[in-house]
């Protein structure tokens, strides 16, 4: 049984109930019942991280382009630094560093120009020029390697670690949570949310948070919002133990990829087609299979004739220009969502912070605010350059 699963029956009424127990839903429980919210349920129809949360690629850092995508994943990345002792649960955070790899010239100036905006906002990142990126990366093909920047305090932790840190502090301040309960309807009336039908009967709160990861558009829908978001696949493959010969994470702009190496040698990455794969299967692909590993042998060569371990694809939903979507809906008062994550395990412990304090006090933190439902509805885009999944903003 993990840890703070409830295997009791459902109550009538809570206060907050929050659907989908993957890291957005568990983080948020615990920091809303950390502020003294008392009646909490958490409502999975599966497990808890059996989603997203449990199917990525564990990386964490905060050197983007934009000031918005810095300032809300740079409060997450000071929240990594501290989560293991807060939780008081090893989530394996390892600060290795993180590198966002230049391949052309075009690449090299975008990255230029990013690392002024990061010095603007505070951030200690390092631009380093082909030369000091071979050195920090000598198993890279210097083909693939114009420069980069280097951001020294990030890294990865362990996905699973951290689900599993979340629901023991959540369960520590009494948040049930509840898994194998299906959300079947979101009960609506006069303009605010008054709870959920489940196929263990009627629940009634005030406050439903849709954090459903992948099922997130099913509901919206359940409760009459429509926003113009779709629901993707992204793959992943690991490795057998290797020797190791990469030290920090590193995301190559010109592969599309995110990759890492694990204390235990398994190396760890994915790769994205320069198109958005609408699907809701979570089965593997053998066209995304044969991306990843003709992409990461071209640029670790030392993975030529590796063992694959395992190959797993998750389900995630997006808005077009990838970034998030927090906040309660307008004119639906009571439905708050947390959804659009396509780096949500890096952004979990900051959105999980601020979203509960503006659950609970009524007062959205300007880091959190441009990433409002409103700016979806009314079709405005954050424009972030750094990413390696397909972007359809401009």
């Amino acid at each position: 049984m993990l840890p703070g699963v409830h295997d009791g029956p459902l109550a009538r009424t809570y206060d907050v109930v929050i659907v989908g127990a993957g890291i957005q839903g568990v983080g948020l429980a615990y920091e809303l019942a950390k502020r003294g919210v008392r009646r909490i349920a958490v409502l999975d129809r599966s497990w808890p991280g059996n989603g997203a949360s449990g199917r990525n690629g564990e990386m964490i850092r905060s050197a983007f382009s934009s000031p918005e995508w810095i300032n809300l994943f740079h409060h997450s990345l000071r929240r990594w630094h501290r989560l293991s002792a807060e939780l008081d649960f090893n989530v394996l955070f390892s600060p290795d560093g993180y590198v966002v790899l230049a391949s052309t010239e075009q690449q090299w100036s975008n990255l230029q120009r990013d690392a002024r905006t990061q010095a603007a906002h505070g951030l200690r990142t390092e631009l380093l020029d082909a030369a000091a990126m071979r050195e920090l990366l000598p198993a890279a093909n210097p083909e693939l390697v114009r420069g980069g920047i280097l951001q020294r305090d990030a890294g990865f932790a362990h996905h699973d670690a951290v689900v599993w840190a979340y629901l023991r502090a959540a369960a520590r301040l009494g948040v049930e949570v509840h898994a194998g309960v299906e959300v079947t309807g979101v009960r609506v009336s006069g303009g605010r949310v008054t709870g959920v039908t489940t196929a263990k009967g009627e629940v009634s709160a005030p406050i439903v948070v849709n954090a459903a990861g992948g099922g997130a558009l099913a509901i919206n829908a359940m409760a009459g919002v429509k926003l113009p978001m779709v629901q993707s696949r992204l793959e992943l493959l690991v490795t057998e133990p290797m020797r190791p010969f990469l030290r920090t994470a590193v995301a190559p702009l010109e592969l599309l990829g995110y990759c890492h190496q694990t204390k235990r040698g398994e190396f760890v990455g994915g790769t994205e087609l320069p198109y958005t794969d609408q699907s809701a299967s979570l089965n593997g692909t053998y066209r995304l299979l044969r991306d990843m590993a003709a992409k990461w042998v071209r640029l670790f060569p030392v993975l030529s004739g590796a063992r694959l371990l395992r190959h797993w694809a998750g389900t995630v939903t997006q808005y077009k220009d990838l970034a998030p979507v927090i906040g309660e809906m307008p004119g639906l008062s009571g439905y708050v969502v947390t959804i659009g994550w396509v780096y949500g395990f890096m952004g979990a412990p900051a959105a999980a912070e601020l979203l509960a304090e503006a659950i609970v006090t009524g007062r959205v933190s300007p880091v959190l605010a441009p990433f409002s439902p409103q700016r979806v509805l009314e079709g405005r885009v954050i424009a972030e350059t750094s990413l390696v999944v397909a972007s359809e903003a401009a």
